[in-house]
């Protein structure tokens, strides 16, 4: 019988325990959300979320950009690349001063897995693309295989393409003059009809 290690968890103190057979039962607030590879981006002012003291000034640049995942430590730390950078300077994020990217999907990004719907609200599957044809699956069933489309006719047919959901993003007046560097009385927000 292997023997894991026992330890407790850096967010909410409870024990958990390393050993490959336990690890999968864990909940998911003990289970880091991302892996090698994945495109994160650093939050926002992440240095005022509680127990970030080890945020420093070259770090905070980095609110806002895009880093590619390079390891991720069994603590919960994720460790990235500057990707600016030639050289082989690496950051330890906490996992709360990152979230997942997820940009705007588009007729032209595309992928398997996305999900388009169509004027009756009915979903299909991406299930492969070859230039500017797709496959599609079954409608509501993603699990059959449709038939293949040309980007512009499901266009034509009124599909549109079915985005992640976004939180929404409240920010002060404050905030907002703040990231631009201006003052809070030289700001004006419009809508964008007006």
């Amino acid at each position: 019988m292997q023997a894991g290690t026992l330890k407790n968890c850096p967010d909410c103190r409870e024990i958990v325990c390393e050993c490959p057979r336990i690890i999968g039962k864990l909940t998911k607030k003990h289970m880091t959300k991302f892996k090698v590879g994945d495109k994160v981006k650093v939050k926002e002012n992440f240095w005022e979320i509680k127990n970030s003291v080890h945020a420093n000034d070259s770090m905070k640049k980095l609110a806002g950009r895009t880093l590619e995942v390079e390891s991720v430590h069994s603590t919960g730390k994720v460790y990235t690349k500057q990707d600016d950078s030639n050289d082989d300077t690496y950051w330890a994020w906490h996992k709360n001063w990152i979230e997942p990217y997820n940009p705007t999907i588009t007729w032209d990004t595309l992928k398997w897995k996305d999900v388009v719907v169509d004027e009756d609200d009915d979903e299909q599957m991406v299930l492969g693309v070859l230039n500017d044809s797709v496959l599609l699956s079954g409608c509501d069933d993603f699990n059959i295989a449709g038939s293949w489309y040309h980007k512009e006719e499901l266009q034509e047919r009124g599909f549109t393409i079915k985005q992640a959901s976004v939180d929404k993003l409240e920010l002060t007046l404050e905030q907002v003059a703040e990231k631009f560097g201006i003052e809070v009385g030289n700001l004006k927000i419009k809508n964008k009809d007006i």
